[in-house]
């Protein structure tokens, strides 16, 4: 690890282990020995359970009494659809009270933030895919924020479905980035006109067909991971099974 994180603040190694995370270099389900990271990461072992704390807010790092800190596994099927189900509750409800109240102000903001997630190559960076999936929490967090309502505000952020979401994107191996944006450009058009009954439906639409991206069947996953054993992550067998155990558990044909 790099000198600079030696002295790293609280909030560097947060966003350190985020990335760590999404990427699977702290594979799902696995104990966080935290001074071993510490070490690894020649850091404190103070600003890392700081960090790791956080985390337990997100519910993508749990702590146990008497065990310590693991990462949580991958949102089942069945979780998923539930946090989708939610999402489309609370942003239904904020898109009719930002078109009801003429918020059109974020119509620019909105376009700004599509325009960046078209620009970035998510195919040959990961690190561009967690930009994708920030800005992608941007666009429906803005939506969310001009509903002007502190409630529905903590409920929506409570959720981090975003964080859940760039894992899927992980274990599939790619995002969608092509028919997002365009669902996107949907929904601002529906805004830009003003008319609820479009918003509301291009909601729908986004949220549904993105759930049905994320769990659809891929043929493909196995080979892919198998991929990163060999290239990229060198994965020893045990890593490996419980990678394909959470596949299987996204596809419960294949169970």
């Amino acid at each position: 690890m790099d000198p600079q994180f030696s002295n790293a603040s609280t909030n560097n190694i947060y966003e350190l282990l985020k990335e760590m995370i999404f990427d699977w270099r702290l594979s799902p389900g696995e104990k966080i020995n935290v001074s071993s990271l510490a070490r690894k990461l020649n850091i404190s072992p103070i600003p890392l359970r700081e960090a790791l704390s956080r985390f337990h807010s997100t519910k993508l790092v749990l702590f146990e009494p008497n065990k310590g800190y693991r990462v949580s596994e991958i949102l089942h099927n069945d979780e998923m659809l539930q946090l989708m189900k939610a999402r489309n509750l609370i942003e239904q409800y904020a898109i009719t009270q930002v078109i009801r109240n003429n918020q059109l102000d974020i119509v620019e903001t909105l376009q700004h933030i599509t325009e960046r997630m078209i620009g970035l190559n998510v195919k040959n960076s990961y690190k561009e895919v967690l930009k994708f999936v920030h800005l992608d929490s941007q666009f429906h967090s803005t939506i969310i924020d001009k509903a002007y309502n502190t409630f529905l505000s903590e409920a929506y952020f409570g959720m981090y479905s975003h964080l859940h979401i760039a894992r899927f994107y992980r274990a599939r191996g790619g995002v969608d980035q092509d028919e997002a944006t365009d669902e996107h450009w949907k929904i601002i058009d529906a805004i830009k006109k003003r008319d609820i009954f479009k918003a509301k439906l291009s909601v729908e639409k986004h949220i549904k067909d993105a759930k049905n991206r994320l769990l659809r069947k891929d043929t493909d996953a196995e080979d892919y991971l198998l991929y990163w054993r060999h290239n990229e992550l060198h994965l020893d067998d045990g890593t490996l099974s419980r990678l394909l155990c959470h596949l299987y558990a996204l596809r419960p044909d294949q169970r």
